[in-house]
């Protein structure tokens, strides 16, 4: 082989090289940039909060957890709001030391929003006791995510 068949073999197999490396990378993590920092996370997050925090402050918590149809008008306005929230925080791509907790923080707090829906299904065949059961799961849940949340470093209250 000549000297320029081999600088031309060499350029090749560097091309070939790079676009494997690329390949590989994207296909481990879903692009190719970094996973974000902490800093980088956690801003977007209280992007998200700046956008569903005034909606969500604007919805009064029930006054009295005896009383059903508080806890249902309260819930019939939130509900919607949280679910979108937390599916907007989902879709980020998390730091990759923190994948697993998040996981774990996102499972808490899907798990916290879905008792919203019980109480909801609860309310529409006037199961006064499974709205009060299912608000006050929604209660203690959202409370060990927010618990698991600070550990991680969302700032309390998250939003």
């Amino acid at each position: 082989m000549t000297r320029r068949g081999l600088g031309v073999a060499l350029a090749c197999a560097a091309v070939a090289i790079g676009v494997a490396t690329v390949i590989v990378l994207v296909a481990n993590t879903g692009s190719s940039k970094a996973a974000p920092s902490r800093a980088e996370y956690f801003g977007k997050v209280a992007a998200i909060c700046r956008k569903y925090g005034p909606r969500l402050d604007k919805v009064p918590p029930p006054i009295d957890v005896t009383i059903p149809s508080e806890i249902t008008e309260s819930v019939r306005k939130v509900e919607p709001i949280l679910r979108a929230e937390a599916e907007a925080v989902r879709r980020l791509e998390p730091p990759l030391e923190l994948r697993k907790q998040l996981a774990r923080w996102n499972e808490l707090n899907l798990h916290s929003i879905a008792k919203l829906g019980e109480a909801l299904r609860a309310a529409a065949k006037t199961d006064l006791r499974g709205i009060q059961v299912a608000y006050v799961e929604f209660v203690v849940t959202g409370a060990k995510a927010q618990k698991l949340g600070h550990v991680i470093g969302f700032p309390s209250p998250p939003c």
